[in-house]
C-alpha cells in the first residue's frame, strides 16, 4: 500500500479527502471494518460541520428581529402580537427552502413537509402544512452573503409569559448548540427569572454572549448595560454583553451607511460568531477529527511494527512465544480494563439516577410547601391565575435547574469513565452525549385545569340562614311555651337570627374550605404529574446515554484488542516469507508507517496547539 496523496498538513488539519481515502484502503487491506466505520463516521461529521447557534431569550424581546438583521431577510416571525411557537433552523442553502419537520402519529421517524416561504410569518405550530401531526421544529434554508454554510442560527420560543412553558425545551437546543445569543432587551435590567435562566443558559453552553437590543428605544440603555455586568460579575458568571438595534441595522443596510451599521452593534456580534465563538468551535471539531485519525493510524501502525520487526530480526522465531505471551497479557488487560470502566459506568448511572430524582423531587417539594401557605388563608378564586402562572413558572424553571445539572453530572460521569477505560495512558475521545437532551423535558399537554365555581347566589346563601334561622327559633320558642310564654316572642326572634347568622358564617367557611381543598389538589396534581414525567423521560434519557457510551467505550476496547491480535498475525505471516520477498515487503510496510507516523504527528502538533490557545 503506497503513501497517501495527501498528507497531514502543518497545521494539523488531517480531514482532507485523500487522506481519507488512503486510510480507508489501508483498513480494508487489513481487514478491519471496525476502523472502516470510524472513518466513516469522521468522514459524515467533517461533512456536515454546520455549527449551530442558539438564540434565546424571554417573549417580545428582538430574538426573531435580531436574527432577521443579521442576515438581512424576514425569515423568523416577528411583530408585537406574533412570537416564535416552534424551534426554527436557519441554514444556507443555494436555492432557498423551507420545510417543516412533523411528528406523525404512525410514523416511526419524523417526516419533513414542504412550507411556502410566504407562510412563514405564520403560527408555524398551527400549521395546516402539518397534516394533523405535532410540528418538531422548522428549516430553512438561505442564499445571503452574511450566513456562511457551516452556519446555522436557531430561533427558539420564548420563555417568559404565562407559564414559561418553553424553559425545558430551549434549554434541550442550548445543550446541543455549539454557541449561545442571549437576547434581553434595555427597557429593564435583569429580572430574577430572566438571570435564572442566564445562568441556566451559561452553564449548558459557556459559549455564550448577550445581545442587548432596543438601545434605539431607551435612552437610559448604558445604565442598563452597567446594571447587567454588575449581576453577572456579582454571580461569577463571565459573559459578554454586546448591544445591538436591529432597527439601525435596517437602515444601515437600506443606505449602505457603515457608520450607523457601527452604531447598531451588529459588527461586534457578527465579529463574535465569526473569530471568539465559531473559530474556536471549530478548532475543538477539527481536534476531534485529528484525534480520531490519530487512533486509526495508532491502531493501523501496530501491526505494521510487528510486521516489520519479524522482517528485520533474524532471531524473530527465537522470541516468538514470549512475544506471542506478551500479546495476551495485554489482550487479558485490556479486558480487565473494560470490566473495571463498565462498573464505574454502571455504578455511576445508578447513582446519578437517584440523586437527579431526588434533586427534582426537592424543588418540587419546596413548591408544594408554598402552595399550602399561599392556599391557607384568603379566598383562592381571586388568588387562582395569578398562583397558577406562578406555579407554572417555578416548575417550568425546577425541572430546567434540575436538567442543567443532569447534563453537567452526565458530562462529568463521562471524562470519569473515560479515566477509568484509559489505564494504558491511551487519550479517549468522548462523544456528544446528544441522548441527554433527547424529547420535551415537559409534555406541553400537561395544563394546569380549572378550579371548579362552587360559588353559591346570594339566595341560596339568604335561604340557608333563614331556614336556619327558622329552625332555630321554633326550637326555643317550644321550650317558652312549657314555661307558659309565647312562642315568637323578642328573645326567640333574637336567637333565630343569630343562629341563622351563625349558620350561613359556617356555611360559608365550609365553601372556603372545600374551595382551598380543590385548589390544593388542582395545582398538586399538576406538579405530581410533571414530577412523573420528568422523572420517566430522566431515566429514559440515562439508559440512553449509559448505551452511548457503552458502545462508545466498548467500540475503542474492541478496536485496541483487534489490533493486538493483528499484530500477531501479521509478525507470524512475516516470519514465513522468503529471503527475497522479505525485503520488498519490509520497504512498503516502512513506506506506511512513515505515512502513519506523520499524520500521528499532524494530529498531535493540533491537540498541542490547542492546549496551548486554550
Amino acid at each position: 500500500m503506497g503513501k497517501p496523496a495527501a498528507e497531514a498538513r502543518d497545521d494539523g488539519s488531517t480531514a482532507v479527502p485523500p487522506l481519507f481515502d488512503w486510510l480507508i484502503r489501508l483498513a480494508q487491506s487489513a481487514d478491519r471494518e471496525d476502523l472502516l466505520r470510524t472513518l466513516q463516521a469522521v468522514r459524515r461529521r467533517s461533512a456536515d460541520a454546520a455549527m449551530r447557534v442558539a438564540v434565546v431569550g424571554s417573549r417580545q424581546q428582538g430574538k426573531s428581529q435580531l436574527i432577521n438583521a443579521l442576515l438581512n431577510e424576514q425569515v423568523c416571525v416577528v411583530g408585537d402580537r406574533r412570537a416564535t411557537s416552534v424551534v426554527t433552523v436557519v441554514g444556507h442553502a443555494d436555492e432557498p427552502v423551507a420545510k417543516l419537520v412533523v411528528e406523525m402519529p404512525h410514523a416511526e421517524t419524523p417526516v419533513p413537509a414542504p412550507l411556502p416561504f410566504d407562510e412563514l410569518q405564520s403560527d408555524l405550530a398551527k400549521s395546516p402544512r402539518a397534516r394533523g401531526g405535532q410540528v418538531v421544529c422548522a428549516e430553512i434554508g438561505i442564499s445571503t452573503a452574511t450566513l456562511p454554510k457551516g452556519l446555522a442560527l436557531i430561533d427558539t420560543p420564548g420563555v417568559g409569559g404565562i407559564g414559561q412553558r418553553h424553559v425545558p425545551r430551549v434549554l434541550n437546543e442550548v445543550a446541543l448548540a455549539d454557541a449561545v445569543i442571549i437576547v434581553t432587551d434595555a427597557s429593564q435590567e435583569f429580572t430574577e427569572p430572566e438571570f435564572r435562566f442566564v445562568q441556566q443558559v451559561i452553564g449548558l453552553c459557556p459559549a455564550a454572549v448577550i445581545a442587548l437590543t432596543k438601545i434605539d428605544i431607551y435612552p437610559e440603555w448604558r445604565r442598563i448595560a452597567d446594571a447587567d455586568r454588575r449581576h453577572l460579575a456579582d454571580a461569577g458568571v463571565g459573559c459578554r454583553i454586546i448591544p445591538v438595534s436591529s432597527t439601525l441595522r435596517g437602515h444601515a443596510v437600506r443606505l449602505r451607511d457603515k457608520d450607523l451599521n457601527a452604531e447598531s452593534g451588529y459588527p461586534d456580534l457578527l465579529a463574535f460568531l465569526r473569530t471568539e465563538g465559531l473559530a474556536d468551535i471549530a478548532i475543538k471539531r477539527r481536534v476531534r477529527i485529528a484525534r480520531d485519525l490519530e487512533a486509526v493510524a495508532h491502531h493501523l501502525t501496530v501491526p505494521f511494527e510487528a510486521e516489520l520487526n519479524a522482517l528485520r530480526d533474524p532471531d524473530f522465531q527465537q522470541r516468538m512465544a514470549a512475544e506471542l505471551k506478551a500479546r495476551k497479557e495485554m489482550s487479558d488487560a485490556h479486558a480487565k480494563s473494560a470490566r473495571s470502566w463498565q462498573q464505574v459506568l454502571n455504578d455511576g448511572v445508578a447513582d446519578l439516577n437517584s440523586e437527579i430524582d431526588h434533586d427534582l423531587r426537592e424543588r418540587l417539594r419546596g413548591i408544594n410547601k408554598h402552595i399550602e401557605s399561599e392556599l391557607a388563608d384568603g379566598d383562592p378564586d381571586k388568588k387562582w391565575p395569578l398562583l397558577t402562572d406562578w406555579v407554572q413558572e417555578q416548575v417550568s424553571a425546577a425541572v430546567g435547574d434540575n436538567f442543567v445539572w443532569a447534563y453537567q453530572s452526565a458530562q462529568a460521569l463521562a471524562e470519569r469513565v473515560a479515566a477509568s477505560f484509559a489505564v494504558d495512558g491511551n487519550d479517549i475521545d468522548l462523544p456528544a452525549l446528544e441522548a441527554i437532551c433527547e424529547g420535551d423535558l415537559i409534555d406541553p399537554r400537561l395544563q394546569i385545569g380549572e378550579l371548579r365555581d362552587w360559588k353559591v347566589s346570594l339566595a341560596d346563601r339568604g335561604l340557608t340562614a333563614v331556614r336556619s334561622g327558622y329552625s332555630g327559633a321554633m326550637m326555643i320558642g317550644m321550650g317558652a311555651t312549657m314555661v307558659g310564654a309565647a312562642m315568637m316572642n323578642p328573645i326567640t326572634i333574637g336567637a333565630g337570627i343569630v343562629i341563622g347568622v351563625k349558620a350561613y358564617q359556617q356555611d360559608r367557611a365550609g365553601r372556603m374550605a372545600r374551595r382551598r381543598n380543590i385548589a390544593q389538589l388542582t395545582l398538586r396534581k399538576y406538579v405530581d404529574d410533571v414530577s412523573f414525567q420528568v422523572h420517566k423521560l430522566s431515566r429514559d434519557r440515562l439508559r440512553s446515554m449509559q448505551r452511548e457510551l457503552r458502545d462508545h467505550f466498548k467500540e475503542s476496547a474492541e478496536q485496541a484488542l483487534a489490533s493486538a491480535q493483528s499484530s500477531m498475525k501479521a509478525a507470524q505471516d512475516a516470519a514465513g516469507m522468503e529471503v527475497a520477498a522479505r525485503e520488498k515487503r519490509a520497504a512498503e510496510v516502512e513506506q506506511n508507517l512513515a505515512a502513519l507516523a506523520r499524520i500521528r504527528e499532524g494530529a498531535a502538533r493540533l491537540r498541542t496547539a490547542q492546549a496551548q490557545g486554550g
